[in-house]
């Protein structure tokens, strides 16, 4: 079993339940919570959760997915959800980098806005936030998780180790990954 707990209320959990539902993982229970809220919020409700369903007698992986934006706690709340045994995916400066990946590698950190206008760009149509753009990029994703590797290659080289100074950098693409390693498995 898989929770998915997102910062975001739309694009996010959009996103997520294209590839559930694309992948048919109705064995896997994917719980994607939009909260809508602040990184340490995100992380702290998600470890409430996680202890009150500490005995379920199933072998879970519980996910945090967040931005960077402008959260002062954004290495902090890494942090404690590692600390607390959940992995995180997590965007910087927004899950939109994630998308624009799909399309070319990225390795200046350029503004949310410029994120939008980017992506207008390489959709050919004009970007909304909670649109549903999974469609839209699925056959590109070998070449976003490649370029984010590439990313946190570069991060690594530079030994750029406190994670809000990795701008931009993304970890969505181990979460994906995952998905797909557990398709596999079925």
């Amino acid at each position: 079993m898989i929770h998915i707990f997102t910062e975001g209320k739309k694009t996010e959990p959009d996103y997520f339940n294209s590839i559930k539902n694309e992948l048919r993982l109705n064995e896997i229970d994917i719980n994607v919570k939009g909260v809508g809220s602040n990184t340490m919020s995100l992380v702290d409700w998600a470890i409430h959760r996680k202890e009150e369903d500490e005995d379920d007698g199933f072998d879970t992986e519980w996910w945090v997915v967040f931005d960077k934006d402008d959260h002062p706690l954004f290495d902090q709340a890494i942090q404690k959800a590692r600390s607390e045994g959940m992995s995180v995916a997590y965007s910087n400066e927004c899950f939109e980098l994630w998308f624009i990946l799909h399309f070319q590698f990225l390795s200046t950190s350029i503004g949310r806005e410029k994120y939008y206008e980017k992506l207008t760009k390489l959709l050919s149509q004009k970007y909304r936030k909670n649109s549903n753009i999974y469609s839209l990029i699925k056959d590109k994703e070998a070449n976003a998780i490649q370029n984010a590797k590439k990313l946190e290659k570069q991060h690594d080289e530079e030994k750029n180790v406190v994670f809000s100074k990795r701008d931009p950098s993304t970890t969505v693409y181990i979460l994906i990954e995952k998905l797909r390693e557990l398709k596999k498995k079925m």
